[in-house]
């Protein structure tokens, strides 16, 4: 029997986002599945609102790159959110942002959080795939910060991406505060070493609402992050053991136990960067 359920559907629907709208460019479909106050956090500069904004970012991207294809790598789904991680293919043979065609091919990836009501999509996050393209253009302005090597376009990253998503017990919002404080804070070198022994290269959480309540994304950096995670469930450390404590105080769960189970990711391009705790998605 199909999974029929509301996480099921709304993972279904993002697919059609990939494999027609982007992949196909089939923009009758953006009536179909997006809410009409749709809001994207990181369109194309000079996107215009609502749907309009949807077909806007998408006909600039396969205008600079006609033969645009994404594939999506991992996709996972809790209550009313999304997370895809995906690869984005194309060659630059159109102006794209201004910049003349260099006939160049792309490769890059990263990963995108969506939420839907009523069976449509609300808004998308994207986390490194706006910075990681525009680098591999050489189009540094958008570049993370981080240092020399890390602003360099197209230099290949040796870690790669996983993320989850993690409900925040309900009446647990100022705990996960307190605990983000603490982290970047008085135990922030406690942090980053405990980081570095586990071989994670970036660390973030976004806290967000979701129709079911408040949900974290987790998201880790590293070479191998089912070993990273491994690591950090079986440390005797006193601050490991601390932190694994204190995140089931708060989602009810040991995140880095979850990350254990995960299958190494292939590379990427990317940047390696400073361990970081990331209070929320910036809108």
């Amino acid at each position: 029997m199909a999974d029929t359920s509301e996480e099921e559907k709304n993972k279904a629907i993002i697919r059609r986002v990939f494999d027609e709208f982007v992949n196909r460019g089939d923009f009758s479909v953006v009536d179909e599945i997006y809410h009409p106050s749709m809001v994207d956090h990181q369109p194309l500069p000079g996107a215009p609102e609502g749907l309009e904004g949807v077909r806007y970012t998408i006909a600039g991207l396969r205008a600079g790159f006609p033969d645009l294809h994404v594939t999506i790598e991992d996709m996972s789904a809790h209550a009313d959110q999304v997370v895809i991680h995906n690869t984005w293919r194309g060659t630059h043979l159109g102006e794209f942002l201004g910049a003349p065609p260099t006939g160049r091919p792309l490769e890059f990836r990263g990963v995108v959080v969506w939420r839907l009501t009523e069976g449509l999509i609300a808004e998308r996050w994207g986390i490194g795939v706006e910075s990681n393209m525009l680098a591999g253009l050489g189009m540094r302005r958008l570049a993370p910060a981080g240092g020399a090597r890390g602003r360099r376009a197209g230099v290949r990253s040796p870690a790669a991406p996983t993320t989850q998503v993690l409900p925040v017990l309900p009446g647990r919002s100022a705990r996960w505060e307190l605990l983000h404080k603490q982290l970047s804070g008085p135990r922030l070198r406690e942090y980053e070493d405990s980081r570095r022994r586990a071989g994670i290269v970036h660390e973030a959480f976004w806290k967000q609402e979701s129709g079911a309540g408040e949900v974290a994304v987790h998201r880790v950096e590293a070479r191998d992050a089912g070993r990273a995670g491994r690591r950090l469930r079986d440390s005797v450390e006193p601050f490991d053991i601390w932190l694994r404590q204190a995140a089931l105080d708060v989602y009810g769960v040991d995140p880095w136990a979850r990350l254990a189970e995960q299958p190494p990711a292939e590379p990427g391009l990317g940047w390696t960067a400073q361990t970081a705790l990331v209070p929320s998605v910036e809108g």
